[in-house]
Parts: C-alpha cells; sequence; structure tokens
C-alpha cells in the first residue's frame, strides 16, 4: 500500500479511541480529505490507534459491498488495527455523499463495540452539559434546535453519537447531517470531536403545551433503539443478516446500560411555547 498521510485527518473520541483517515490513492484522497473537512477534523497523524484506509474498488459492484467488508475486514498495517475500505468512484454528488455517510459509520460501529450508541437525535449544549432532542424523521428536532436561544447551543441537528469513557460515564459527539449534501443542498460541517457530557435524552412530541414526563427504563431503552435503528438505516440493505444481527444485539444491551445513568423524558413541544425552559427544569433538578 502507498499510505498518503498528507490527505484525509485525525479523529478522536471522548471514549479513547482515535483514527487516522488516509488514502491509498487518488479516489481515496477525495473522500478522506471530504470526511476531514466535514467533520472539522486535524491532519492525520502515525500515532492514531486505528486507521481508515480508503482506495478505489475498481471492480464492478464492490460499491454496495464496500462498508460490510470495512466492518468484518480488519488487518495490521504497522501495528495498528485499520479499516481497509475499497470504494468505486462515485457517478454524482448523492452517491459521494452516500458513501460518506457510510463511511463515518465505520467509526459509529468501533463505538458501539465500546458501548457506544448512535441516535437520530439533535445535540444541544447549555454551559458545558449535553442533552439530546431524538424522535423520528418528522418529530421536529431540527426545528426544535433552531429555537433554542442563547446561552443553547445547537451541535447537530438531526445524528448523535454517544460514546462511554472508561469511567463509564456517556459523552455527545455531534454527528454530520448527511442529506443536507444531497439533491443540491449546501452541506455544512460540524465539529465532530467536540464533546459534552450526556446529562438526559428527550423524546420529541407535538402538543399544545410545553411539558415533561419522565420514562422508565425499559421503555426509555425500546424508544432509544428505534432511534438508533433509524440512523443505521443506510446499513441495512448492505450487510448480511448474522452481522446486522449481532450489531443489533450489542447495540440494544448498550442501550440497556445507558439508560440505567442518563435518565429519558417525553418533551411535548407546542408551536410558540418556551421548551428549553422545561429542559432547564430537568437538568437543574438532576
Amino acid at each position: 500500500m502507498n499510505l498518503d498521510f498528507a490527505h484525509g485527518g485525525s479523529l478522536i473520541l471522548a471514549d479513547g479511541s482515535s483514527w487516522a483517515i488516509i488514502a491509498d490513492d487518488d479516489y481515496g484522497s477525495q473522500l478522506a480529505d471530504s470526511l476531514t473537512t466535514t467533520m472539522q477534523l486535524g491532519p492525520a497523524s502515525r500515532i492514531e490507534k486505528n486507521r481508515m484506509v480508503i482506495m478505489n474498488g475498481g471492480t464492478p459492484g464492490a460499491q454496495k459491498h464496500f462498508l460490510p467488508q470495512a466492518l468484518q475486514m480488519y488487518s495490521s498495517i504497522d501495528h495498528n488495527t485499520s479499516a481497509i475500505c475499497q470504494v468505486n468512484a462515485a457517478k454524482n454528488n448523492d452517491a459521494f455523499t452516500v458513501q460518506l455517510m457510510q463511511l463515518s459509520l465505520i467509526f459509529c460501529n468501533r463505538a458501539e463495540t465500546q458501548g457506544g450508541v448512535l441516535v437520530h437525535g439533535a445535540l444541544a449544549e447549555k454551559d458545558g452539559n449535553g442533552v439530546i432532542l431524538a424522535g423520528p424523521g418528522e418529530a421536529g428536532k431540527t426545528t426544535a434546535s433552531r429555537r433554542l436561544p442563547s446561552p443553547w447551543k445547537s451541535l447537530s441537528d438531526d445524528t448523535t453519537l454517544i460514546v462511554r469513557d472508561k469511567q463509564g460515564f456517556y459523552h455527545a459527539h455531534p454527528w454530520p447531517t448527511w442529506s443536507t449534501f444531497m439533491f443540491g443542498g449546501d452541506g455544512g460541517s460540524w465539529n465532530v470531536q467536540h464533546s459534552i457530557p450526556l446529562k438526559a435524552i428527550f423524546m420529541l412530541s407535538q402538543g399544545t403545551t410545553d411539558r415533561v414526563e419522565p420514562l422508565g427504563q425499559g421503555q426509555s431503552a425500546c424508544m432509544i433503539n428505534e432511534t438508533a435503528e433509524q440512523a443505521w438505516m443506510a446499513l441495512l440493505n448492505n450487510i448480511d443478516s448474522e452481522k446486522l444481527t449481532a450489531m443489533s444485539l450489542q447495540r440494544f444491551d448498550n442501550i440497556c446500560e445507558l439508560v440505567k445513568t442518563v435518565p429519558t423524558y417525553i418533551l411535548n413541544i407546542s408551536k410558540y411555547g418556551s421548551f428549553w425552559e422545561e429542559i432547564d427544569k430537568v437538568l437543574s433538578s438532576n
């Protein structure tokens, strides 16, 4: 391999994992550079524990199967664990975006082997504490994120990666909204390496008044698991059922541990109310 450290970047997560995103050819460099820009990463180096090596697949049909190959195939390069990602050149921008999204899932998959969870939810921060506003596609995550007043900060409006550190504490990383790059969208960038302690998860529901309802651990686990399945939707058709089942079981086990520490609530949001005040009440009481 002719590994190129001049392109790509370095990703470090709050669970202690670190990645060097590098390329083996020109097309791999395009993908590595795009990931680095979108995720606001620093330059790649040789000291990261893991390497994502991206290269042109070069064979018909390879694109459809490159992600499960990368998830299941890890080899040793200079004593580092690496994901070897062979990708056919995309025919258009939308296909290129799908490749970026699927490559980013490799980081999430590794995080889930260490107790993390990728969820379909927006991430917001206030005074150094993080909350996730979760729910299905029409739940209003983006709208709620835009309505948050200062000193609240919206870090992501669609997807969040939760990781668990060595001490068992949970941290949340904003994750790119890949759909904003598709169908002629303007895209964007997210400071993926910025993490905050996760204090609560709120499942959004439209209502006439702003109100918070606590959830038990069992119901919380089921609802969070549903949002996690939505976040992994791009993978479902491209991986064998045995691997998919193993990943799903691992993820649900992680969620069951998560809800023991991080409380979950139903957050009813009215059209014009100050729903963030209800979140403040929860945070001040915990």
